[in-house]
């Protein structure tokens, strides 16, 4: 299976969280793919986005990141990251789903943050950016409210959860998300430990 990244990509590092966990890294051959140079990529994937997965030579590229996961999913013997029926399914979902749009949050923002900086203008007043600190902010105290929904089987929730932080940490440390998150912060404390936290901390 070629998998298409790039290291610093919290989307790539959740397929990758989620490969390691499961043994199923050696199966994927990762295709290091620059974001802003995806021009001769939209052949393979007309988004252009990463991750995306080709399964076998000649077959269509999933792409999405959720996609991707769910792909993994149905390639192994363990209990599933992501529940098949019943409330587990949507509670692992909507955990999922907090985790994302924090992530979809914290690259809005970076993103802007560059672009006033290309700019060479400073906007304290910039309501884009105050709107994604907000939906940041406001996610990570629901975090830190439902920590119980982390501390049970692993997930792909919990995963994309670990990913989330970690972004944080590499691209936006001065939002200092730790502040007043205790129960959250002594969490990612230890689960940043695990091996494949450890083989995917992203660099430049």
């Amino acid at each position: 299976m070629k998998l298409f990244s790039f290291p610093t990509s919290p989307y790539g590092r959740k397929v990758m969280l989620m490969a390691l966990e499961l043994g199923l890294e050696d199966q994927l051959d990762q295709q290091v793919i620059p974001v802003f140079k995806s021009e001769e990529y939209r052949k393979t994937n007309p988004l252009g986005r990463i991750p995306a997965l080709q399964p076998a030579e000649g077959e269509e590229v999933l792409f999405d990141s959720f996609v991707v996961c769910d792909y993994l999913d149905n390639l192994h013997d363990q209990d599933p990251f992501i529940p098949k029926d019943g409330k587990s399914r949507y509670q692992v979902l909507r955990l999922h789903a907090l985790a994302n749009g924090i992530t979809d949050a914290a690259l809005n923002l970076r993103a802007q943050i560059m672009r006033n900086a290309e700019l060479e203008v400073d906007l304290p007043e910039d309501w884009y950016i105050d709107r994604q600190k907000a939906a940041i902010n406001a996610g990570l105290d629901e975090l830190e409210k439902s920590l119980d929904q982390l501390s049970g089987n692993l997930n792909l929730g919990v995963i994309a959860t670990a990913a989330m932080l970690g972004y944080l940490d590499f691209r936006l440390p001065h939002l200092q998300w730790r502040d007043g998150r205790d129960k959250l912060t002594v969490w990612y404390g230890e689960f940043e430990k695990r091996p494949s936290m450890q083989a995917t901390i992203p660099a430049d």
